[in-house]
């Protein structure tokens, strides 16, 4: 698995553990295009990369806010395969 994460190819995998304070190979790590820092996805973009809308899970503290989408299924990519295998047999 790359460390940092890259910001051109798909993503892994979210899962439960990704939020929380304590170090770990599971969680998503990236280089910050605007300064070059490494840091951790933000719930916001957790949300977005499991096709989530924005502000999905407010509410929460942001810990709560990364498991939930650890233990999400990402609906909107069956959603569109659905939608294409529509439109082909049409």
């Amino acid at each position: 698995m790359a460390f940092p994460d890259a910001l051109d190819k798909p993503s892994r995998t979210i899962i439960t553990s990704e939020g929380g304070a304590t170090a770990s190979r599971f969680k998503h790590v990236i280089r910050d295009p605007e300064n070059g820092r490494l840091r951790r996805l933000i719930p916001l973009e957790l949300e977005r990369l499991n096709m989530f809308p924005d502000g999905h899970t407010e509410g929460q503290n942001d810990t709560k806010r990364a498991f939930l989408m650890g233990n999400a299924l990402v609906c909107g990519i069956v959603t569109r395969i659905g939608a294409e295998i529509y439109r082909r047999l049409k």
